[in-house]
């Protein structure tokens, strides 16, 4: 498990203006019973943080580990950083080459006005980063990696995929008895943190075939997950006047995909 730390009397305005007291530093854990007891927390930051970078951010999703032959078993992990003199923010991604033990720096995205992403891996072995986007285009921001995330495309709008800037939550499924497919999960609207929305792509992002407004309310964050029995899961913060009033768990059934 990735993290970040800061000292609690630091705010991020002061971390990104650098009159912070500490900056952002970066944590890696580790779990040998699923979940129940975690290793002591161990620093990273010189491994994966550049100098001038101050705001950082692991996730918030889920990692991957990555299927195909040339870069079986990496794991990448989606970040995001800000410049210290420019100001600017871009997503990037980490990896890990021997199961979490050491970690390196990977690909920044070409353009900035981007920050918290999510990755998935593609059929072939190409990964796709679906970020946050603060252009005036209220629609998500894609990008995509042959080399394992050490290099990522100039950014790629997904026109589908609207938002109210927010995170948003991505992954592959491929389980069996069902065609694989790209699941994608945020608040779906321009102008509003509401309408928790599902969607499903059989064609790698191309287009979206099906979706599932999972909450019509208040909602912001959320994180997909496949359940062993075969269903998709959405974990999502919702409620009726503010999207933070709680935190909701709901499995998800295909036949209400439309």
């Amino acid at each position: 498990m990735l993290s970040t730390w800061n000292l609690g009397s630091d705010h991020e305005a002061q971390i990104i203006n650098g009159t912070s007291k500490d900056s952002r530093r970066i944590f890696v854990l580790s779990s040998k019973d699923d979940g129940l007891s975690w290793s002591k927390a161990r620093e990273i930051t010189t491994d994966v943080k550049k100098p001038d970078w101050t705001w950082y951010a692991t996730g918030p999703c889920n990692g991957i580990q990555i299927r195909s032959k040339k870069y079986k078993d990496r794991l990448v992990i989606p970040c995001d950083h800000i410049e210290a003199g420019t100001k600017k923010y871009f997503s990037h991604t980490i990896h890990s080459d021997d199961g979490g033990q050491t970690w390196k720096l990977g690909g920044t995205t070409p353009q900035d006005q981007v920050n918290e992403c999510t990755v998935a891996e593609l059929p072939g072995g190409k990964l796709l980063l679906n970020m946050r986007n603060y252009t005036n285009v209220r629609v998500r921001q894609t990008s995509t990696s042959t080399d394992g995330g050490e290099t990522w495309s100039a950014l790629s709008a997904d026109t589908t995929l609207i938002e109210p800037v927010c995170q948003a939550s991505m992954i592959w499924y491929d389980h069996k008895g069902r065609k694989p497919f790209l699941a994608f999960s945020n608040p779906a609207s321009q102008t509003s943190r509401t309408n928790m929305t599902v969607r499903l792509s059989y064609d790698e992002g191309k287009t979206w075939a099906k979706k599932l407004v999972v909450h019509e309310g208040a909602a912001a964050y959320s994180n997909l997950v496949v359940l062993p029995n075969g269903n998709l899961a959405c974990l999502y913060e919702a409620g009726k006047l503010s999207a933070y009033e709680g935190i909701v768990f709901r499995e998800l059934s295909f036949s209400n995909f439309r």
